[in-house]
Order: C-alpha cells, then sequence, then structure tokens
C-alpha cells in the first residue's frame, strides 16, 4: 500500500494519486477531508468489481461539519437497582449434521436468516475441492428442522488454506473468508438455494493490489460490505514492528448482483498532515443500512507468546452515508467512558442502537464490558453500560460475540457464571437485553440443557429475532459428534422448551 498525506484541506478537493496496485497510470480519487478530527474517506473512481465491471462513478462528496466527540456522564448509567437473579431458559432445540464432518471444531461458527439456521467450522484443505463445509437447516410448518442431507462446501480451494473462519450473514447472503494460505485473503458471498448453500460471489482487492490482511474482518447488511486490512496476526515477531500504521477498510456495493469496490476510509491524518498512527483501526466494524462503525482499540490483547503494541488512542469511528458518500459523523473516546485499552474490540450497529465491548489487555482477571450508544436528536449518546442480572457473574470473554436484531440485544459470554452453578465444569452463557421503561436490562440468561464442552458456550451468537441460534463445537472426546447449534425460539417472550434433537 502506498502512504499519502492528507492534512486540513478543502472538501471536494480532487488529486491524482497512483491507485493500490502501483500501476505507471494515475488514478482519480477524491478527498473528503474535514481537518484533524475528522475521517478521510476516499471513493475510488475506475476500480475493477469482483465481477471485472467497472465501478460506476460515485455522487459529488457532500460537505459536512466535523464529527462530534460523545463523552461520556459524569458515572456509567445503571439498569437499576430492582433486579432479580434469572433462571436460565434451555434450547428449543438442537441441531447436528446428518453427516460425519471433517472439520474438527464444526459447529463453531453459526448464522440464522429468518427460519433457516447455518453452522460450520474453520478447516484447513485436505485436497483440492474439499475445503470446508457448512449445514442448513430449514424450520418445517410443525416446528421441526430438517438439515439437507449434502453438506455444502467451498470450491477453487488449494491445500493449505483456509475458509469459514467466520460466517456472518448479511441480508439474504452469508459471508466468509479464505485465506490463501498466506497470499491474500478473498470473500466469499453465499446463498440459500435448492436446500444447498450456494457460492454466488467472490469479493477481492483488484489484481496487484492484494493484501494478506485483507478480510481481517468484514461485515455486511446485504447491500453493503465493509472489510477491513488491519494486521491483526499474531506471532510476527521482528515483523510485528513493520504492521501498517495507517490501515484501509474497503467499502463494496452491491449493485444488480455484482460487487463494485466504491472506495476505502482510514483513520484521521493530523492537523499537520501526517497520517494518525491507528494500527488497530479496523479490528471490528459493522454496517446497517446507512450507518457503518468502525472499532480502533489503542492495541488488541495478546497472546501469552505475543506482545501487541500500543497504537494511538482508543475509540470507535461512526460514519453515515450522505448523497452515496461515507462521511464522519462522530468519534467515540474510549477515554471519555473508560481507561481499558481494548474499547472498540468489538462493535455491533442496529438503526440507532451502538453497542462497544472493552477489555483490559493484560488483566486477566478483569471482566469485559459493554456500553450502549443511542443516537438521539443526531447525536450518538451514552446511555448506560450492558451490566449483566444481579447473580451473574460476567468474565474476560463477555461480549466475544454480540449481536443486535430488531432492537432485541444478545451478548455471549463463554467464560460467566451463575451463583446457582455448582462445580467447575461451567459452559458459559449467552445475555438478553431489552428496553424497559428506559432502562436496558438483561431480561434472559440463555444456557444448554444438552451436554457442551466447558467454557464454549456463546462462543458465537447468531439472532434474527425472536430466533437466537449458539455455536455447539464439536469435542470428540465429550462425545459431542459432530457438533452444531443450540436454537432458542423466544417468540412470546415465552420459556423455551426442552431440547428437541434433530
Amino acid at each position: 500500500m502506498r502512504s499519502v498525506d492528507y492534512g486540513c484541506r478543502v472538501a471536494r478537493t480532487l488529486v491524482t494519486l497512483k491507485p493500490l496496485d502501483s500501476m505507471d497510470h494515475p488514478m482519480n480519487i477524491v478527498v473528503i477531508a474535514a481537518c484533524a478530527s475528522s475521517m478521510v474517506v476516499l471513493p475510488a473512481y475506475g476500480m475493477q468489481g469482483v465481477s471485472g465491471q467497472p465501478a460506476p462513478p460515485l455522487l459529488a462528496p457532500t460537505t459536512s461539519d466535523a464529527p462530534r466527540l460523545v463523552s461520556a456522564p459524569a458515572a456509567n448509567s445503571s439498569p437499576g437497582s430492582a433486579l432479580v437473579a434469572l433462571a436460565p431458559l434451555t434450547e428449543t432445540a438442537v441441531l447436528s449434521a446428518p453427516v460425519p464432518t471433517i472439520s474438527p471444531t464444526w459447529g463453531y461458527r453459526v448464522a440464522v436468516i429468518g427460519t433457516r439456521v447455518f453452522a460450520t467450522g474453520p478447516e484447513r484443505a485436505m485436497s483440492a475441492g474439499s475445503f470446508g463445509q457448512i449445514c442448513m437447516w430449514d424450520r418445517a410448518p410443525d416446528g421441526a428442522w430438517k438439515a439437507n442431507l449434502t453438506l455444502s462446501q467451498l470450491s477453487d480451494a488449494m491445500p493449505g488454506d483456509y475458509g469459514f473462519q467466520r460466517l456472518e450473514r448479511g441480508g439474504p447472503f452469508l459471508f466468509t473468508a479464505v485465506n490463501r494460505n498466506g497470499l491474500g485473503t478473498s470473500l466469499r458471498v453465499l446463498t440459500p438455494r435448492d436446500g444447498q448453500v450456494t457460492e454466488v460471489a467472490t469479493v477481492a482487492l483488484p489484481a496487484g493490489a492484494d493484501l494478506a490482511t485483507f478480510g481481517s474482518w468484514f461485515a455486511s447488511d446485504g447491500a453493503t460490505l465493509a472489510i477491513s486490512a488491519t494486521d491483526m496476526r499474531f506471532n510476527l515477531e521482528a515483523v510485528g514492528a513493520n504492521r501498517e500504521g495507517d490501515p484501509k477498510t474497503f467499502i463494496y456495493s452491491n449493485r444488480q448482483g455484482i460487487w463494485n469496490l466504491d472506495g476505502f476510509v482510514r483513520a484521521p491524518s493530523g492537523a499537520n498532515g501526517v497520517p494518525t498512527e491507528a494500527m488497530w483501526f479496523g479490528s471490528s466494524l459493522d454496517v446497517d443500512g446507512d450507518v457503518l462503525a468502525i472499532g480502533r482499540p489503542a492495541t488488541i490483547p495478546p497472546r501469552q507468546s505475543a506482545v501487541m503494541p500500543i497504537s494511538g488512542t482508543a475509540r470507535v469511528h461512526v460514519y453515515r452515508r450522505i448523497s452515496g458518500q461515507w462521511m464522519p459523523e462522530a468519534e467515540i473516546l474510549g477515554a471519555s467512558v473508560t481507561d481499558m485499552q481494548c474499547f472498540g474490540l468489538g462493535v455491533a450497529v442496529e438503526g440507532d442502537l451502538l453497542i462497544v465491548r472493552g477489555m483490559a489487555p493484560n488483566d486477566w482477571q478483569a471482566s469485559s464490558r459493554v456500553w450502549l450508544f443511542a443516537r438521539i436528536d443526531g447525536a450518538w449518546t451514552l446511555r448506560q453500560e450492558l451490566v449483566p442480572q444481579t447473580g451473574i457473574v460476567p468474565g474476560r470473554a463477555y461480549g466475544f460475540s454480540m449481536a443486535i436484531s430488531k432492537g432485541h440485544i444478545v451478548l455471549g459470554d463463554t467464560s460467566a457464571r451463575g451463583v446457582d452453578e455448582i462445580g467447575d465444569a461451567t459452559p458459559g452463557m449467552a445475555l438478553v437485553f431489552e428496553e424497559r421503561n428506559g432502562q436496558w436490562v438483561n431480561s434472559k440468561r440463555l444456557m444448554p440443557a444438552a451436554p457442551c464442552a466447558q467454557r464454549t458456550f456463546g462462543n458465537d451468537v447468531a439472532v434474527d429475532w425472536p430466533i437466537v441460534v449458539v455455536g455447539r463445537t464439536k469435542n470428540t472426546n465429550l462425545g459431542l459428534e459432530p457438533g452444531g447449534a443450540y436454537v432458542f425460539d423466544l417468540a412470546g417472550d415465552g420459556q423455551a422448551v426442552s431440547p428437541r434433537p434433530q
């Protein structure tokens, strides 16, 4: 990637830069800047879409005021004191693959679209054409879940590649990343069709512009796709000092079934025009309609064998699409909410609701925390911290998985423990939050009745309310073969019934 200085310049300035692949021919890029506190938005003209079709020019950029800085109230809001412990709700159904699976961690990732549930797991290709597997269940009118007898799998994979590390729902589509053994990553767009999960598109950077870190995080709402290129690899040793300090997040639009690259966003430049040191910009992101949220923690939690450098200050950047352009709307400063350097490690957005996860990277005893922000009268405001009910102790994994669906928030925590749990083999839980009398309260505690590996429940949650799906990771030692998904049907706000394995 070529680094270019973007200072405090007049909006709608047309400059000539070299494209991402450093070809000899220049490419016109519109630069939108609002001095030091704003984001730089670079819609790229003439870049090739994933189908090989040129991306059409965007509308002329619209000027905007510098984004507002969001400050917290004097103390974190509380969901109230009149809380009671929650009895656990158990699953409506346990879904297992109809045939054996080759993935050692199958069920690690799940997704849900309406009355369809999907499960998969990370998989290394063993031979060409045998690359990952995914199962789809459809819900019949009588409430039973039926799986297709043939597991779907990706095509065109080579030995050593990885796929299905993540499975994200975006509108009617599913998205997963394929890591090409250190040669870059492409995203596969999947869709349910005739009882199978079928690939319909591949999303990648233009030829010659590959980044090994492209696809490190991604999110979509079906119409817009945001893809981070943040370098979150561990154990780089000396190479770690050469991480990209100014990573980009690329934005694609779905136009009549073709995913076209519109451009990218990056952290703001300083007043002197020097790019901001924001190594972890894009460590998390989410998009919903005209709202894009990008997490920028000061670091990410290191593994025991890796030391992750501190870069800049923790914050979350919020953009809004105006007249076809992504304009900076707000910067949520982590220091105004918490001293956790990993503020922004996770984000999820739906409409005017935004949740942000934070944690202390080096304090292994401290639990993670999650805050709720709301857009009120055009301004993003901290509503409160999302706190579990009395008797539920969150852990370091609190909010490791999280989702917002139709005004309901679900947070997964593999390390949570209830005072009513006995013994050391706690599975974890998923907590549902709902707004009641102006406050967001923890209204449900979801836990498995069917066997579950210790500290795995809540590792991945998917929600299309009132259906909540939690991954059930395969574990041959515990007889969890082949793994799958726990389904909770919370329609009518009633108690989920006993499990009905399929």
